[in-house]
């Protein structure tokens, strides 16, 4: 027996039926003898959005390049097959979202004229210094042709503009919540110091033969010796310079901190100019290192910064606000998904 639904336009209400009707047919002549024994589905509904459909085609159309990419990683059956499911509800919930969001467009009577769609072409063209040749033969590559592409912007655009409708329009960042982020962040905009790093270190690698490393540590341990006894650590470095021994000592200059190894980091965060690290083992050998001068970041001001800070704060808020939009449209839609 084929199902009985309810729907709120006569119209959609007909399309259904046409579709139910079809499926109970198909079901029939499936089951009469006479009929084709291997009768195959080729569509059907598989989300019922309000008064809009989904049906199977479109699904499997967005999840071919997906399915193609999965079936070529040569996964264990059983999570292929849970990897195919979970991309494909994914889909289909992407899905119901363009067809809600398409509904409201209408119900906002929101239109992008085709000059606007040829403008955006336009645009693409300029930032990816491409003549109308070359957009037309890396679209073929793609599988895809100019009125593809402009059916992609137009939907792109279309939601964009529903967006600054229902969303950005009820938006204001005020400079007082800027001026509350600068003060809450300090750290985004104090600047990043420099390190000017002087260091002593042994010529064998911590792989090399284990008689050759303790010799290493050995005379590394004198040098620490040296330091503890009040010896500063320049005089001991142009001392080691000069000797040309199994020691070396190094002006290696001025750093970023940010781009220093975890590690290093660690080592040298805390200390002050004119203070050094202990004795680390490093992958080039044991190491002291010598923190000979310290540049703070140059901060910045909040006149500088607020606009930056307004449109950080305005776009965070814009994807929440959306989010929670959208999660009131499925509340109050007719949502139905058919497995």
């Amino acid at each position: 027996m084929c199902p009985e639904v309810k729907f709120k336009t006569r119209t959609f209400r007909t399309l259904l039926v046409l579709w139910l009707i079809l499926g109970c047919l198909g079901g029939m002549l499936t089951q009469d003898a006479g009929a084709v024994q291997d009768a195959e589905v080729v569509d059907r509904i598989v989300a019922i959005v309000n008064d809009d459909i989904i049906v199977l085609s479109e699904v499997n159309e967005k999840l071919k390049p997906y399915t193609d990419w999965i079936t070529k990683m040569g996964y264990p059956p059983e999570k292929e097959k849970k990897m195919m499911y979970k991309v494909r509800d994914d889909i289909i919930n992407t899905m119901v979202d363009q067809k809600l969001t398409d509904q409201e467009v209408r119900k906002f009577g929101i239109i992008i004229d085709d000059q606007e769609v040829l403008n955006a072409i336009e645009q693409v063209k300029q930032r990816n210094a491409l003549t109308e040749e070359q957009m037309l033969a890396d679209l073929a590559r793609q599988g895809m042709t100019l009125e593809i592409l402009k059916k992609n912007i137009r939907e792109q655009m279309l939601r964009a503009r529903l967006v600054n409708v229902a969303v950005r329009s009820k938006i204001v960042i005020t400079r007082e919540d800027a001026r509350a982020y600068f003060d809450n962040h300090p750290e985004e905009f104090r600047g990043e110091k420099k390190i000017h790093l002087w260091h002593i270190m042994t010529t064998t690698p911590k792989f090399a033969f284990e008689s050759e490393i303790k010799a290493g540590r050995v005379q590394m341990e004198k040098v620490q010796a040296r330091l503890a006894a009040g010896e500063a650590f320049n005089d001991i470095a142009r001392e080691i310079a000069a000797a040309k021994g199994p020691l070396v000592s190094n002006d290696i200059g001025m750093f970023r901190f940010g781009v220093l190894s975890p590690e290093l980091q660690t080592a040298v965060g805390e200390l002050k100019e004119g203070e050094y690290t202990g004795l680390l083992a490093t992958d080039s050998g044991f190491q002291i290192f010598y923190v000979h001068k310290i540049e703070a970041g140059t901060g910045k001001q909040f006149d500088e910064v607020v606009a930056d800070i307004q449109q950080k704060l305005f776009n965070e808020l814009v994807d929440k606000r959306f989010e929670e939009w959208l999660d009131d449209l499925r509340e109050n839609s007719h949502i139905q998904i058919i497995r």
